[in-house]
């Protein structure tokens, strides 16, 4: 007995390796492809669902399908209702890994379609290494050759069973006793696929009746929901909504087979003129899961809104970017481009704080609305407050870059990938000019004199139009054209300022005069920081017109970034 368990261990280790080494070598090849379909075939729950149905059933791996819906769908890039239909698409997909076995594994030779597989698959890897193409072929060859090697391992260990043991002590057991062995069996092994195997070769070794096993099957799909489930109980709400929405959909579905469908087996089989055991074991697990998809189907946006309730969401506001995953590029990016856009924005408006210029003030909405619903908090916060965040977020965004480095990019995706670290640069740099003085600015504008307190006002007049234009740049809809010639506009006038303000400072110097600032010719300390501080708002707005540049050029999609030693502002 224990020769039995060790070598149904063996060969289900076997198999599951077998089906890791198809997903790895299905992703290396698909990948870039899959990530398109994605997008373009999700544009109605029928079609998101037919996607999961059809590419699950392809690829054999639910689990690599789900991924990429998460990465998408947490990305805002496909609707949360078109994710779920996926999910839902997925999990009928999957079982078309019952008559993959069915076929192959119970109806042939395995040993002697196994060892040839087996055996090209590891030449592949061993020589082909340096063609990334084929070795994903072999790595797809040497999974296929494991699975049935392993399938092999565990109908032979269990051949000789029902010869030496009373099967009868199995029969007979209450239907739910084999309901909550398949969950049991598949939240532990985490493979609805490997429990179907198993039940397949029990049933194949006349362990168990076709009764038994299928409830066993009804468990298993109720069983592999506890990944999901167990994978979002530390993450965001959107992937707190998709588990939730896996989890209803499996147990509404599963509980309603065990209910009213598993009675009907006789009936059902006879229905679909099957009488084979294995066959009607896979069809029974396709059939009702199909009608479960397409119970679901009318009502999928409705219970998408519902599964939205169940997880509040803040609105706005920058999302935890340690917790986000990077291995899907063409999803990461797009979270990383919004978050530089909030930062963007951030940065912004805790400079106007520095003038004491409130948002409203440039009597821009659109920006107003921005920092109300996106940044919640931020008109009430410090400045010091903000530029700790902005700081902090910094460091989040620079960590999520090399996060993302690891993973292999397209080239156009590494460029965007080095655009948005050059806007969040820049605008750093241009955030702390302001920070380092802001003790500057703040005695210019308590002084008693009143000639100091009207230099603080010119730069506030000043800033109001300069930041009005900027934000309408940012967050208007503009030809590229116009913006080139808007960004080098705001140059020149932020290099007239910078000279306008340091005439005045020596004009004072060298005696009042009606355009001069009152300083004691003197005061040379006062001078000197004065024009400092003039030199500091000078390189502060060539940063942040240099962050805008690159950033306004990144939405454009050309993935280009401005260089700053060349003449664009």
């Amino acid at each position: 007995m224990a020769e039995i368990v060790w070598f149904m261990l063996f060969g289900l280790g076997i198999f599951l390796y077998g089906m890791s080494c198809l997903e790895d070598g299905l992703s290396a090849i698909s990948d870039a492809r899959l990530k398109r379909w994605l997008v373009q075939f999700t544009a109605t729950p029928v079609s998101s669902a037919g996607f999961g149905v059809v590419i699950t059933m392809l690829l054999q791996s639910s689990s690599m399908v789900s991924l990429l819906v998460l990465a998408f769908a947490s990305a805002g890039i496909i609707p949360l209702y078109n994710g779920i239909g996926v999910i839902l698409g997925a999990n009928v997909g999957t079982t078309a890994t019952g008559w993959l076995v069915t076929m192959l594994g119970f109806k042939l030779d395995l040993e002697q379609l196994a060892i040839p597989l087996v055996g090209l698959g590891c030449l592949s890897q061993i020589l082909l290494k340096s063609h990334l193409r084929a070795y994903a072929l072999g790595r797809i060859v040497l999974g296929l050759g494991l699975l049935l090697f392993g399938l092999s391992l565990m109908k032979g260990s269990v051949a000789d069973l029902p010869a030496s043991w009373d099967i009868s002590l199995l029969q007979g057991q209450p239907a739910v006793l084999y309901l909550l062995a398949g969950m049991l069996i598949t939240a532990l092994i985490q493979s609805s696929s490997a429990t179907m195997m198993l039940t397949l070769t029990a049933l194949h070794a006349g362990l168990i009746n076709l009764p038994e096993a299928a409830a066993l099957v009804i468990g298993a799909d109720i069983g592999t929901t506890s990944t999901t489930v167990l994978g979002s109980l530390a993450g965001s709400a959107v992937k707190k909504r998709l588990a939730l929405s896996h989890l209803v959909f499996n147990l509404a579905v599963d509980l309603a087979a065990f209910v009213l469908l598993l009675p009907l087996l006789p009936q059902l089989l006879a229905l679909l003129s099957i009488s084979d055991p294995l066959y009607s074991l896979v069809a029974f697990h396709s059939v009702f899961n199909l009608l479960g998809l397409m119970c679901f189907l009318p009502f999928l946006k409705p219970f998408s809104r519902w599964i939205e309730s169940c997880f509040k969401q803040s609105e706005g506001g920058f999302s935890d970017l340690d917790k986000m995953p990077t291995d899907v590029p063409e999803a990461a990016l797009p979270v990383l481009n919004q978050q530089v856009r909030l930062l963007l924005l951030q940065g912004f408006a805790n400079n106007l704080k520095h003038f004491r210029i409130a948002a409203e003030q440039l009597e821009v909405s659109a920006f107003s609305a921005a920092l109300q619903h996106e940044l919640p908090g931020i008109a009430e916060a410090s400045w010091h407050q903000q530029y700790e965040l902005i700081k902090d977020r910094e460091g989040e965004l620079m960590r999520f870059v090399l996060r993302m480095q690891q993973q292999p990019l397209a080239e156009q995706q590494a460029r965007r990938l080095t655009g948005l670290l050059e806007v969040v640069r820049a605008l750093v740099y241009g955030c702390k000019a302001f920070k380092d003085i802001h003790g500057n600015l703040a005695r210019l504008y308590g002084s008693l004199d009143a000639g100091e307190h009207r230099l603080f006002e010119q730069q506030k007049v000043f800033h109001v139009t300069f930041y009005r234009r900027l934000v309408i740049l940012m967050l208007g809809s503009h030809v590229r054209d116009y913006q080139l010639e808007e960004l080098e506009s705001l140059r020149l006038e932020n290099d007239r300022h910078h000279q306008n303000m340091n005439e005045r400072v020596y004009e004072s110097a060298g005696g009042p005069t009606d355009m001069a600032v009152n300083v004691r010719a003197s005061d040379d300390a006062q001078l000197s920081t004065q024009l400092n501080m003039n030199h500091e708002i000078h390189h502060a707005n060539k940063s942040l017109l240099l962050a805008l540049s690159a950033w306004l050029m990144l939405q454009q999609g050309d993935g280009e970034v401005l260089d700053g030693t060349e003449k664009t502002f």
